[in-house]
């Protein structure tokens, strides 16, 4: 084993090689790289987080570093569990120990550490707890060390970490503040500590450790609790910088001496540990995906829908979340986009139904007329549901769900729990009298409810109430849904807490109707008789931002996106949003194609800016508004699907919508009416289109509108620190030409050549491909692009969509003299001497430049 005693005597041209290996496992092992090998655990490590027990409060939430922390505590005489199942077990094998910092809100308090194992013989999961010890009120750091127990229980893996806060009967717990939770490997030095460990019995699984003597093996413990970290800090060598500096500039050095002293075998060693350093290196700097690569382009699926069947005598037979299999998440996948929105997910009761079948034999009630924000049995069960979003986020998707915050289903427990958080009103004691039909006769857009726990002073008494139906203020009241309060902070509460849950289980929410809960909407529609003095001291602040914040808490990725409309998308930008709605880009888009005419999308485009479109949520159907195959047709929608998925923001496409599907399905119905076939070339094209706009430039460039001297093209540039694209899209059913001015949208260099691929090549028709003048690829100098501008002749509905690149045919030597004449340009020659010094050195002021 090489160790620093035995390294002064290894030969000098093999020491550099030994000292730097013995200096990398050292730097693994060290402190300073400990925790990126052997991070703190993110909530994202976890496929689920809850809170067991009688727990007088509980929360987790992540820090700035999206580190978990956890806070608990319990109800007097009783425990609270804060139960984390992993994604994947953690193997034993390379663990050595469990870290964490606690601390308690009150002194000695109590808490235990239970471990859920996978172990060998036995297909249940077999668990293992602590005894309980006390917990400071400083944070202090803790650790418990992992050992072989009782013979023939030989846990192979943790699938769950149970934290246990205990209090005293009678009196109420302290909180219990737990964070950097963290797996260590051997707690020895890298050289001695594995061999150790290789040789100890029990083999890899069995890292050594003493075993505290008041802990009885009957319990078959998996760990103790130490409550002594210095114990499991073992001295561990560490190579000073500058050393360990030298070490990699001899290895350097070995690649470059060419000497017989050196063998091919040596260099190659010194190569190769170069090349981990620098690949370890790249890692850990490696640019981290933006916000807009993660949800762009998004698959808004019909959840009820999916795979879903009607007998011949019309019963329905849902697919539910098990239908959507793993390998319809890779299609997807594969397909282009980058995650998925999971509509109509949540329960659904037997009033919301009944009132639904009034329209159609065969719905199944509103799918945004919910009962609770739990999902619906006939989709699955919670498991079922989770596992769906396991396989979801294997497959590289994001998921996104639901949030419906105006209103509820008229069914809802919460109308029997909080009357309260509904907009309501009492009736008098001569109303009373009246018959149900009779009231809501009285005071239309209400209905009659009797709720058991109307509050009344300190308690909750049974009362008959009205209760007004949800609604847009412009339209009809939606009669299977119930109007929420939210000048009540109680249901801001509870309406924060449900964002939080899900923040826990999914990536994001698509908030229903989101800007019916601003305070403006709420004040004049909802309390019209109400002061704003009152009401400023009933709802001093917007709900969005507090819920935003307290969610992004717990996940500071978690995407909001708000479906919105009435020109409120930039304040709700400002409240927090992620994404909202532009559905006036969509009128836009269709006028522009209807019209033959772009310009009145091109200079909204350019009204909207790029910063704004970059947050906007792009489409050209989804289950509000009428299939694209029926708005705009197959050819057009070619040409809109083109700028769609080419603009700054998230691309949303409908489910159906790649098939060509007509149909538009009411949301209460599960199972289309007519059985379609698949338009494979529309299937094929939008496969190819969102194969071409997955580079990077198409979710974070910059966007610029360019000028073109034919209104029939839309036209603009993507640019960002290293790529540069236009796109160009023909409006019309004719064939149309022109010229396209790229400056000062594209920034080109005067002194250089580009080469323009066409991404949409692949896209374009037979026919149109076989003409001679349609290439996929086109090369022009610089000063061509800049003072003609691109010329485009584009058949019906045609596009380009061109990667803009350095021509690699341009020369070297016109490289070196377009640099020598721009550094004349700063020279103080005179005319005279420039002349002299030669034809390369002569300004563009003293004589006409030749083009290229």
């Amino acid at each position: 084993m090489t160790n620093a005693r035995t390294i002064a005597a290894v030969p000098p041209n093999r020491r550099a090689i030994a000292t730097a290996v013995l200096l990398l496992s050292s730097a693994i092992i060290s402190p300073s790289l400990h925790a990126k090998l052997f991070p703190s655990l993110k909530a994202d490590d976890f496929r689920r987080i809850s809170f067991v027990g009688r727990c007088d409060q509980n929360q987790w939430s992540t820090d700035k570093g999206d580190k978990l922390e956890v806070m608990m505590s319990a109800e007097p005489g009783e425990s609270c569990e804060a139960r984390m199942h992993f994604r994947e077990p953690q193997e034993l094998k390379n663990l050595a120990s469990l870290q964490f910092m606690v601390r308690s809100s009150r002194p000695k308090q109590r808490m235990a550490i239970e471990l859920v194992g996978n172990t060998e013989g036995d297909p249940e999961d077999s668990l293992a707890r602590t005894r309980p010890f006390s917990v400071s009120d400083d944070w202090n750091p803790d650790a418990l060390r992992f050992q072989k127990v009782k013979k023939g229980w030989q846990p192979k893996a943790i699938s769950e970490i149970r934290f246990i806060a205990m209090s005293e009967t009678g009196r109420s717990a302290p909180s219990l503040f737990i964070r950097d939770v963290r797996f260590s490997g051997t707690p020895k030095n890298a050289a001695e500590g594995t061999a150790e460990a290789a040789a100890t019995e029990g083999g890899a699984n069995d890292v050594a450790s003493p075993v505290a003597a008041d802990i009885p093996l009957d319990r078959q413990l998996v760990c103790v609790a130490a409550n002594d970290l210095p114990s499991l800090q073992n001295p561990i060598p560490h190579g000073a910088p500058a050393t360990l500096s030298s070490e990699f500039k001899k290895l350097f050095g070995m690649l470059m001496i060419k000497s017989a002293a050196i063998t091919a075998t040596q260099r190659g060693i010194a190569g190769a540990c170069l090349a981990w350093l620098l690949a370890a290196w790249w890692y850990m700097h490696r640019k981290k995906p933006s916000l807009v690569t993660l949800i762009s382009p998004l698959y808004e699926i019909n959840t009820r829908t999916w795979k879903s069947t009607r007998d011949s005598d019309g019963v329905h037979r849902l697919g539910g979340f098990n239908a959507i299999t793993p390998n319809d998440l890779k299609n997807i996948k594969s397909s282009g986009f980058s995650s998925i929105w999971l509509m109509g997910i949540w329960d659904i009761g037997p009033k919301v139904r009944a009132i639904s079948k009034r329209y159609g034999q065969d719905f199944l009630g509103s799918p945004f007329a919910i009962r609770d924000y739990n999902v619906s049995e006939e989709l699955g069960s919670e498991e079922d549901f989770n596992g769906l979003i396991d396989r979801a986020h294997a497959a590289g998707l994001k998921v996104i769900v639901d949030f419906v915050p105006n209103h509820m289903g008229l069914d809802s427990d919460w109308l029997n729990r909080h009357p309260e958080y509904f907009i309501h009103r009492v009736p008098t004691p001569a109303e009373i009298e009246l018959s149900d039909q009779e009231l809501e006769k009285r005071y239309p857009g209400y209905f009659v409810h009797r709720t058991p726990s109307y509050p009344q002073g300190h308690k909750r008494v049974p009362k008959t109430i009205l209760v007004a139906y949800g609604k847009d203020p412009y339209f009809y009241p939606w009669i299977d849904t119930a109007q929420l309060d939210y000048a009540e902070p109680g249901l801001r509460r509870l309406m924060t807490e449900i964002l939080c849950r899900m923040a826990r289980q999914v990536d994001g929410v698509r908030c229903d109707m989101a800007m019916l809960v601003l305070r403006e909407q709420i004040k004049v529609h909802r309390h019209p008789e109400m002061s704003w003095e009152a009401f400023n001291r009933m709802m001093p602040e917007e709900f969005w931002p507090e819920a935003i914040h307290a969610t992004k808490r717990v996940k500071p990725a978690f995407i909001f996106m708000a479906e919105t409309y009435w020109s409120m998308e930039g304040y709700l930008q400002q409240l927090g949003f992620d994404y909202t709605y532009n559905k006036p880009l969509y009128e836009a888009i269709c006028s522009a194609l209807q019209s033959a005419n772009a310009e009145g999308l091109l200079n909204f485009m350019r009204l909207l800016g790029n910063d704004f479109l970059s947050r906007g949520v792009h489409f050209i159907e989804n289950h509000d508004e009428d299939r694209a195959m029926n708005t705009l047709g197959e050819e057009r929608q070619r040409a809109a699907a083109t700028v769609l998925c080419t603009l700054p923001g998230v691309a949303l496409l409908h489910q159906g919508q790649l098939e060509g599907k007509r149909e538009r399905l009411p949301v209460q119905r599960a199972v289309p009416i007519h059985q379609e076939t698949v338009n494979v070339s529309l299937r094929g094209f939008y496969e190819g289109l969102l194969k071409a706009t997955s580079k990077p430039i198409f979710r974070e460039g910059r966007m610029n509108v360019l000028y073109s001297n034919n209104p029939s093209f839309i036209t603009y540039a993507r640019v960002n620190e290293s790529e540069k694209a236009i796109v160009i899209v023909n409006t019309s059913n004719q064939t149309q030409k022109g010229s396209v001015t790229l400056m000062p949208g594209l920034n080109l260099k005067a002194d250089s050549a580009y080469e323009l691929q066409d991404l949409f090549y692949e896209m374009k028709s037979p026919e149109t491909r076989r003409q001679s003048t349609v290439v996929p690829t086109y090369h022009y100098p610089a000063s061509h692009l800049i003072t003609q501008g691109l010329y485009v002749e584009l058949g019906p509905f045609d596009a380009h969509i061109f990667i803009v690149e350095p021509h690699p045919g341009f020369k070297l030597t016109d490289r070196v003299i377009h640099g020598l004449q721009s550094i004349n340009e700063g020279l103080p020659f005179p005319r005279v001497a420039r002349r002299i010094l030669g034809q390369t050195m002569v300004r563009s002021s003293d004589q006409p430049s030749n083009p290229r």
